[in-house]
């Protein structure tokens, strides 16, 4: 007699290992989308909400199908994205700031006047 046969067939073909491992995914919580984020990202600097908003939009399906890692994933770098968008919205405030500031020190120092003009009196 082998001893195959005498082996009792397990009722559960998922190893005890991975049914742990997805009871204590599905316990954790769900992300949050941070959709705060991504509508930030939308009104500082518009190219960077399309991919907010796409991972803020694929928080939930993710979570939905058991997998929270990606979920996660999703959530912070919607997060990052929004981050990223006040920190290059804020770079080229300051920009502008500097260049308006130099345009308006050489303007006032040149006397703002129409130096080389010629004004003809037309009559």
């Amino acid at each position: 007699m082998s001893s195959s046969a005498t082996d009792p067939i397990p009722s559960d073909p998922t190893p005890p290992t991975t049914a742990a491992r997805t009871l204590s995914e599905s316990a954790r919580p769900r992300p949050s989308a941070n959709a705060g984020w991504a509508v930030a990202s939308a009104l500082f600097f518009w190219p960077l909400a399309f991919s907010a908003f796409t991972h803020a939009f694929n928080v939930y399906p993710l979570w939905a199908s058991g997998d929270v890692d990606g979920a996660q994933d999703a959530s912070d770098r919607v997060r990052r994205l929004g981050q990223l968008s006040l920190w290059i919205f804020g770079g080229l405030l300051l920009l502008f700031v500097i260049l308006y500031t130099l345009v308006a020190v050489v303007v006032i120092t040149h006397g703002g006047g129409h130096h080389g003009m010629m004004h003809y009196r037309y009559g």
